[in-house]
């Protein structure tokens, strides 16, 4: 029997695609985001598209399905802009754009209360963890009837090369999904990058220091746009986090020419969260790079996809 999946928030479809490498047919998605949605049709053209604010829908007009995989909005949870976390009391009575931001998460319920999947599986950021309605968004799933299990893991431990570390929460009624992490030997980021070495540095950049360290010829190395960062072999580590910021991440190397440098392609970044060179995206290049930043690392959804699919299909057994 093969499973069926709902993957909202999904953004362009980096869960999808792990989840359907791992055998499951994800029936519907929903993001409120066209150009991602249209990036995710391209590619799951069987799949049924829904452009929606998913803090107001009505889950019962969505198909019931086994699984239901939620990435909530990250971006007020993340550290980044100095932020710091209310109080409980004073979560509960904010209505800015963070508080607001924060409650997508409170989508996991709404559809779990409807459809009482047999698995939910929700992604975030680390510090999603320690957001002030935490302990009662989990109270509100265990009151649905679901154990959770929590486990950050990192994309570089599932043979991507690149250092990830997502928090992952999976609901089940028993709470007893495997999830112990495969021993896999590390990928490292000349496995991604092209040939091409890039242009001659003939001016002072912001990575030129980085750029000075390097004393290894015609070897690529990672560069990053981060204070204090250092160069890196390629062939000796992963690249930082790939995130939907911006440019972050450059390849430099030390020719007989002179130091040459460029930034890393959006294909580039692409393979570094697991996308294959097949998958295509939609908008220009700037949106592209939010969406490749934005998605979840194919290999790690693959991984609970197929974890959480051997835990129904032993219930079934047992049952």
């Amino acid at each position: 029997m093969t499973l069926t999946a709902t993957d909202l928030f999904a953004g362009a479809g980096g869960s999808s695609e792990g989840l359907a490498q791992a055998g499951i047919d994800v029936r519907i998605c929903a993001n409120h985001w066209p150009i991602a949605v249209a990036t995710h049709q391209a590619n799951h053209p069987d799949t049924e598209h829904r452009i929606a604010n998913l803090s107001e829908t009505d889950f019962r007009t969505f198909p019931r399905t086994d699984i239901c995989w939620v990435s909530p909005s990250c971006v007020w949870h993340a550290r980044s802009g100095g932020r710091t976390r209310p109080p409980e009391e004073v979560e509960r009575l904010r209505a800015d754009a963070g508080a607001i931001d924060r409650a997508t998460a409170f989508a996991v319920i709404a559809a779990a209360e409807v459809h009482q999947y047999a698995a939910v599986i929700v992604e975030n950021v680390r510090e999603f963890a320690a957001w002030s309605l935490y302990p009662w968004w989990l109270q509100g799933m265990e009151a649905l009837g679901y154990r959770a299990q929590t486990v950050t893991l990192d994309a570089a431990d599932f043979g991507l090369p690149q250092r990830r570390q997502r928090l992952f929460i999976v609901f089940t009624p028993g709470g007893d999904v495997d999830l112990t992490v495969p021993n896999r030997a590390r990928v490292h980021a000349d496995s991604i990058i092209s040939g091409d070495p890039g242009k001659l540095v003939t001016r002072s950049l912001y990575v030129t220091p980085q750029i000075e360290q390097i004393s290894d010829v015609d070897v690529p190395h990672l560069v990053t746009y981060r204070r204090n960062a250092k160069a890196r072999r390629a062939d000796r580590h992963p690249l930082a986090t790939v995130t939907a910021g911006g440019n972050h991440h450059g390849i430099a190397t030390l020719t007989s020419e002179g130091p040459r440098f460029r930034m890393l392609t959006n294909r580039e970044c692409a393979r570094a969260q697991g996308f294959p060179d097949s998958y295509v995206f939609s908008g220009p290049s700037s949106d592209i790079k939010k969406q490749i930043g934005n998605a979840v690392a194919v290999n790690v959804a693959q991984f609970l996809g197929e974890r959480v699919a051997a835990r129904i299909a032993g219930s079934a057994v047992a049952a």
